[in-house]
């Protein structure tokens, strides 16, 4: 009986710092979005200051176009992570009932929404449907990533039972 709460309460402790890595990671995504768009956009063309050389290299020359691939390559990577949080809940089977294991991909769904609604009320920003696409994008592959660590590490786990 001991045996099983330990590990009960070692599956809680895990699904608590997974939940606080969600919590963590769109306050993170929401207050990138409340950067008025003067900020963001010196931000994004630091990046590609920093990166021209290898644009330049693969052929891309104008500034706009290099802006736009690193804000929308931003989106897709910082939503992969929320797809790889989201993932990791969901193989802790947050929520209850039919949402069972399902809650976090209805959190991580709804987050690339209000993420873009907030960027209707921020000076110089607008909100876009192409980026929530570009954001659902991003967390698809995360799950994949996450549904893939998972199976690799299963299946290094039924490896070292069998040695």
């Amino acid at each position: 009986m001991t045996e099983s709460r330990d590990a009960s309460d070692a599956m809680g402790a895990s699904t608590s710092r997974w939940v606080l890595a969600l919590v963590i990671w769109v306050c993170f995504i929401w207050a990138h979005s409340l950067v008025p768009g003067e900020a963001s956009s010196a931000e994004s063309l630091s990046f590609v200051n920093g990166l021209r050389a290898v644009f330049e290299l693969l052929g891309v020359t104008e500034t706009l176009m290099m802006t736009f691939i690193v804000r929308k390559t931003a989106h897709f990577l910082e939503y992969a992570v929320l797809g790889v949080i989201a993932g990791g809940l969901m193989h802790r089977g947050w929520g209850r009932g039919i949402l069972r294991g399902r809650l976090s991909l209805l959190v991580a769904a709804m987050v690339p929404v209000i993420d873009e609604m907030i960027q209707l009320f921020v000076p110089g920003r607008e909100g876009q449907l192409r980026d929530v696409c570009i954001d659902l994008a991003g967390i698809a592959f995360g799950l994949l990533v996450s549904w893939a660590v998972s199976r690799l590490r299963a299946r290094c786990r039924g490896v070292r039972s069998r040695t």
